[in-house]
């Protein structure tokens, strides 16, 4: 069985590699934004601004959730789900050393990491999806809203609004476990999902191959095309 160790490299040796490209890092910080415009507006009256902010923030996230999914399949190799998305056996073990004080050693997201991204797309996409069909009944309404009657409705938009509590969670426990992994292993992991380099890497980690940018900017194109033809 692998261990932490078994899955990294020398202690010794470092160089600085990329393992983060241009789109995933614009994903990850754009997101955050829309996500924190999408919950500020849902706390407001939805009058005006705030609701055309809310849908617009909701929106946003679809195209970029629907981008980082096919991202995760035809991206560059760091952002690819059969990259970081580990077996219940490989991602037990990790967790049991995920925040002793050790070396750092992993290239991209490291097994608890993976499953917390392939969460937080979970919950985004239900999050966003019920929230074309939510309504209050008297303000705001998402753009499929009129073809939900009867008390369906209210339980789409209740379901929504746990689901957005629920993925604030699961954000906070994100946040606090990058925390504790700069706490107790000293990695600074927000860093590289600025700069796309990580410092800290061994000499005998292998440079991760990054699709190319105008790829990515293609891909966010379509898939913001085909959502505009589906709901407008």
């Amino acid at each position: 069985m692998k261990t932490d160790a078994d899955m990294g490299v020398s202690e010794t040796a470092t160089k600085r590699i990329k393992v983060w490209d241009i789109g995933t890092r614009l994903f990850h910080w754009i997101l955050m934004v829309l996500v924190s415009l999408s919950a500020y507006s849902a706390f407001q009256d939805k009058f005006g601004i705030y609701a055309d902010m809310h849908l617009w923030a909701g929106l946003g996230i679809l195209t970029l959730v629907g981008w980082r999914i096919v991202w995760g399949f035809v991206g560059s190799e760091t952002s690819r789900f059969s990259h970081f998305v580990r077996n219940p056996v490989a991602t037990c073990v990790y967790a049991k050393g995920a925040f002793k004080k050790a070396p750092y050693r992993w290239i991209g997201h490291n097994p608890l990491g993976g499953w917390s991204v392939v969460l937080m797309l979970f919950l985004l996409v239900v999050q966003a999806s019920l929230g074309l069909f939510a309504t209050d009944g008297m303000i705001f309404s998402g753009p499929f809203s009129d073809t939900i009657k009867g008390s369906l409705a209210g339980d789409i938009t209740e379901l929504h609004e746990i689901t957005g509590f629920t993925l604030f969670g699961v954000i906070g426990l994100h946040v606090l476990v990058i925390f504790l992994v700069k706490i107790r292993r000293g990695t600074n992991l927000v860093l590289p999902m600025i700069t796309g380099y990580r410092k800290n890497a061994a000499s005998e980690a292998v440079q991760p191959v990054l699709r190319s940018p105008l790829l990515a900017f293609g891909l966010v194109l379509v898939i913001a095309g085909f959502l505009f033809l589906l709901i407008f």
